[in-house]
């Protein structure tokens, strides 16, 4: 047969470049050559192609964002830990949101009218959860008022002045 069909697979990354070269069965110095030719054409491809993935795995230009901090007190101690997310008001925006730890926040946010949503969970007592067989988990739950989380009625305005961004949060359970 004077044809043949060979694979020739080259790996770089997660990228595969899968190549079907046919070439004369005859060892002849141009076949050699042609191969050789392809080979290297492979590679720089994807050599390109690498190229153009990394190219879009940088940082895309979004809006520019600014520190938020403050402290968060619930009955009148830090809260321990929880989340706090700061929405967009408008809906329309990015949300942000950071952790809170020893009554303590800090993240990054946008600018504008945000609605603030804190959530905070912990053990409830004398309940467990007994439905893996050999384990007993305490079971966790919201603890904070809805006004501060599902119906919050916490809002601020971010603006884009680096001293002005910082919000404490004085929650209460009545």
């Amino acid at each position: 047969m004077p044809w043949q069909r060979a694979k020739v697979v080259s790996r770089s990354g997660s990228t595969d470049c899968l190549l079907l070269v046919v070439w004369e069965v005859e060892n002849s110095p141009s076949t050699t050559k042609k191969v050789r030719s392809m080979k290297t054409g492979c590679k720089l491809f994807l050599l390109f192609i690498g190229a153009l993935v990394l190219a879009g795995c940088g940082r895309t230009d979004g809006p520019p964002t600014f520190r938020v901090s403050g402290a968060i007190t619930f009955d009148g101690a830090p809260l321990a830990e929880g989340d706090i997310v700061f929405r967009d008001s408008t809906g329309q925006g990015t949300s942000s949101a950071g952790r809170i730890t020893n009554g303590q926040y800090a993240f990054e946010s946008t600018v504008g009218k945000k609605d603030v949503i804190i959530k905070a969970v912990g053990e409830v007592p004398g309940k467990v959860d007994r439905s893996n067989p050999g384990e007993t988990t305490p079971i966790v739950e919201q603890y904070l008022p809805s006004r501060y989380n599902d119906q919050t009625t916490l809002s601020v305005d971010v603006t884009d002045s680096k001293s002005t961004n910082e919000f404490d949060f004085d929650l209460t359970s009545k």
